[in-house]
């Protein structure tokens, strides 16, 4: 319905006289018949005056109604997209980060098992290093040992057979062929002395190298990946709690604002209903006072014989209606006589 029904006060319209000096335009006022028919008028008139009040009132009401239902229709419309936003985000974000969040729990615990596998083996190594340091070691004491054996003075003479080096030995230096094995002993025996050495510099620097590489291992934690872990599957399902929660709350929230916002609609349509009533009671009141100002009836016979009846053709023009309202409202069939 368009704002027509808002009318200032000056703009509202004119209402009939209806005082009983009322003057209406008839010529005959002062008869008998006008007199009466100006009371009956009266009648309409003061009921004219209750129904305008009413307009103006349900007018008043149906605008008031018809504001109340735009902001409510603007309260759905925005408690909707809320509900919506946060519905969507659940389901595509909170579901999504929950199942993410058992694909991280997996990995970590299959990663967390492979490093402590290769801890076990770094530190394996580290013990089997050592092992084989002190082997080296003993191996080089062996050498060493046998180096301090070769130049004792006592050893000068086996010393001088293998190498023929007899160098400050006394004595008689017997002669001995020596096989061919023994051909360059005594760069042999230097390599026999030197080699060790190497060899525990070697094993030295390659358990320093295994160690450090173990504590790398332990240095970069990677057991507190599994904390982290929990800590992030804690914050997720906060988070997913959080949103199930929201998404409950906003629909509770969104079926009160739909049930309120269509009780808007059905009092906005009550209102409406009422205002087209009370306008039409106006308007069927409006025409009768102003037919009663001066009433003149076309079926009234105006022969001058003053005998015969003068309202025998309104008479028949009422029947006229009656025949109307039948056809109208009858299905056509005619009624059945003889149904008992």
């Amino acid at each position: 319905m368009r704002d027509q029904y808002r009318k200032k006060p000056d703009q509202r319209p004119q209402l009939p006289p209806h005082n009983d000096d009322d003057d209406c335009g008839c010529n005959e006022k002062d008869t008998a018949t006008q007199k009466a028919i100006n009371t009956e008028r009266k009648v309409y008139c003061n009921e004219l005056d209750t129904a305008a009040s009413a307009v103006y009132q349900w007018e008043e009401n149906y605008l008031g109604w018809k504001d109340l239902k735009k902001k409510k229709k603007c309260l759905f419309i925005w408690t909707e997209k809320n509900y919506q936003a946060v519905r969507n985000l659940q389901i595509t974000k909170g579901n999504a980060l929950s199942q993410f969040n058992e694909g991280i729990k997996t990995n970590t615990a299959v990663f967390l098992k492979a490093n402590k596998s290769l801890s076990d083996g770094l530190k394996d190594i580290v013990k089997k290093l050592k092992g084989v340091q002190t082997t080296v070691d003993a191996l080089r004491s062996a050498a060493c040992d046998l180096k301090h054996c070769v130049h004792e003075d006592c050893n000068c003479t086996q010393w001088g057979i293998l190498t023929n080096n007899w160098g400050n030995c006394k004595g008689p230096r017997p002669e001995i062929a020596l096989p061919a094995e023994c051909q360059d002993i005594e760069d042999k025996f230097k390599k026999l002395f030197c080699i060790p050495e190497a060899l525990y510099k070697d094993a030295e620097y390659t358990l320093k190298a295994s160690a450090d590489v173990a504590g790398i291992q332990v240095f970069s934690n990677i057991g507190s990946l599994e904390s982290l872990q929990k800590s992030l599957s804690d914050s997720a399902a906060k988070l997913d709690k959080y949103l199930q929660d929201t998404v409950k709350k906003d629909q509770d929230d969104l079926k009160k604002v739909t049930d309120d916002f269509a009780k808007t609609v059905q009092e906005f349509a009550k209102s409406k209903n009422i205002v087209y009533n009370k306008r039409t009671e106006f308007e069927g009141l409006l025409d009768s006072t102003g037919f009663f100002c001066c009433p003149k009836c076309g079926c009234v016979s105006k022969d001058s014989d003053c005998c015969k009846p003068r309202l025998q053709d309104c008479k028949e023009k009422i029947c006229d209606i009656c025949d109307e309202v039948k056809d109208t409202f009858s299905n056509g069939s005619e009624p059945d006589n003889d149904a008992t």
